[in-house]
């Protein structure tokens, strides 16, 4: 018997090109698209613009917060710079204690004036002051403070003025030394200047026990203090205080605006410009749709003709068809952009069922002298096996090229799942009781298709071209060829290899025994009338 003549039929598919892979979820954006489509130009770049925002404010922030460390660490510096000076002279001081207050007044005065800051030294005895380089009318009683033994730090605090200048808030250092003392005031007015030097915006203060000062020179209770939306808070490693910045949500808004303004309105700009490509792009696609459904009426799509070669004798014993589609304004439409929109919209099943009948018209028409039980294979997807109408379709098709003797195969592609349920099986075995036989197409590339070997009677396996391409590269890459190759004769399946560019892949097939192959090293698509001179050359 002479060897079958093959047709390959696929909407829109090249051997060498193929459709994206459509998935549940590409059907659910479809839909979305289609139905909702302010979810994607409005709400996408809105949720992107937010995204963005929020970006840059935790960048801000995190920026603002190290600006308020790297202050508050300076402005401790020069504190304990301050208070160590007071320290150093309170430890002179206290080589006084005991001597009449006559005899050491204008040594206090004089330490006094050694330090900027330092406003007077007074010595205590009993827990009362007793001379200080400012006459006293009597005695001053005071708080002792106990210095523990066991460290060098001096008492520190805060007190509400002096005798010469009662409205001013003072730091007071104490040190002791048995039943005496030396009580060091520290004046806080460039304390003051530097707190506000740190932020204008009076939320810098200093806290010594439960009393903080805050830039304005009032001496407020800890408990008082307001929570903010970004507080710092740094310890003296040398004496008990700590300096606090407290930033308000206010003051975080305006530092955002002045520092980010710039990149927040670029921002703007980047979700303007997306929003504006989403709606382009949506209502590309949406023409796209429109424009196929017009085109299937005017009849556009075009079957093309790829031949398969029977490879042992360089003869042409079947056809794969492939669509194009000739928009009469845009010119040539590309697969990868029409076939997955069809298939999302539905549109598959009226576009197989027209190029089925142009393609019975043509072969039943056509002056080729074809052989007995050709074989038709039509490329289906999985929305085909959900609807009874690929049956009717089939019987219609097989009803127009019956002088033919043409034997019909479905070739099912692996890039969508086909869900192999009841209705599933009901339409298989109707299109097997008809006598046509099941291929699946692009082997090993999508979905389940082993569980389709072991589910559904299948007569042929086409191996796709990536694995061919396999063929020229090292060895080990060449074991996925061939199982492949040893599962369909294990199987008993027919092969049929795709994408075949050269010499050097044809005879290596030929070794294991696959005889027939398609792809650029034989012949280019072409149309009908172009394959009919081709036919009858071979």
């Amino acid at each position: 018997m002479d060897a079958p003549l093959i047709f390959f039929f696929k909407p829109g598919v090249m051997s060498r090109e193929r459709s994206m892979p459509t998935t549940m979820k590409n059907r659910i954006l479809a839909f979305i698209a289609e139905k909702h489509r302010s979810l994607f130009w409005v709400v996408i770049p809105l949720c992107c613009f937010i995204f963005s925002i929020g970006i840059i404010s935790l960048f801000a922030q995190q920026m603002l917060k190290n600006r308020a460390v790297h202050e508050v660490d300076n402005t401790i510096e020069f504190i304990d710079i301050v208070l160590s000076d007071a320290n150093d002279t309170a430890s002179e001081a206290l080589t006084l204690l005991g001597r009449p207050c006559g005899a050491v007044v204008d040594q206090l005065r004089m330490m006094g004036m050694k330090h900027s800051l330092v406003r007077t030294v007074n010595l205590i005895y009993q827990g009362r002051v007793y001379c200080a380089p400012i006459p006293l009318p009597q005695p001053i009683e005071t708080v002792r403070h106990e210095t523990p033994p066991q460290t060098r730090v001096p008492e520190i605090g805060f007190r509400t003025g002096t005798a010469l200048f009662p409205g001013q808030a003072v730091i007071v250092l104490y040190k002791n030394q048995g039943d005496g003392g030396v009580a060091v005031v520290v004046d806080t007015q460039y304390m003051l200047y530097l707190l506000n030097f740190v932020d204008v915006n009076n939320n810098t203060n200093m806290t010594i026990k439960d009393l903080y000062l805050t830039s304005t020179g009032k001496l407020m209770p800890t408990s008082s203090r307001l929570k903010s939306f970004i507080s710092v808070s740094r310890s003296s490693a040398t004496y008990p205080y700590q300096i606090h910045i407290s930033i308000s949500f206010r003051q975080f808004l305006q530092y955002l605006t002045n520092t980010y303004g710039l990149v927040m309105m670029l921002s703007v700009i980047v979700c303007v410009v997306m929003s504006l490509l989403i709606r382009k792009w949506l209502k590309a696609a949406s023409s796209i749709r429109s424009n196929m459904a017009l085109a299937l009426k005017r009849n556009e799509f075009e079957p093309y003709f790829q031949p398969v070669m029977d490879a042992t004798n360089n003869t042409c014993v079947g056809v794969e068809i492939l669509t194009r589609w000739q928009h009469p304004a845009d010119g040539s439409v590309s697969p990868d952009v029409f076939i997955p929109l069809a298939e999302e919209s539905g549109l598959i099943i009226p576009l197989t069922q027209q190029l089925m009948q142009r393609v019975a018209t043509v072969l039943s028409t056509s002056p080729v002298q074809l052989l007995d039980f050709f074989y038709v294979a039509i490329n289906i997807s999985a929305v085909h096996l959900s609807d009874l109408r690929i049956v009717a379709d089939c019987e219609a098709f097989l009803a127009a090229v019956q002088a033919k003797n043409i034997k019909l195969v479905l070739e099912l592609t692996e890039r969508q799942l086909i869900e192999i349920n009841d209705t599933t099986l009901s339409v298989m075995n109707a299109l097997q009781r008809l006598g046509i036989g099941i291929a699946i197409d692009d082997f090993g590339t999508g979905y389940s298709g082993l569980a389709y070997l072991s589910k559904l009677k299948i007569d042929f396996l086409k191996i796709d071209q990536s694995f061919v391409a396999m063929i020229e590269e090292e060895t080990t890459t060449r074991i996925i060829v061939d199982v492949v190759i040893d599962l369909a004769n294990k199987l008993n399946m027919k092969l049929i290899a795709e994408g075949v560019e050269n010499v050097r892949q044809r005879d290596y097939l030929l070794a294991k025994c696959v005889a027939y192959q398609q792809g650029y090293y034989f012949a280019r698509p072409m149309p009908m009338s172009q394959f009919t001179y081709y036919f009858n050359q071979q």
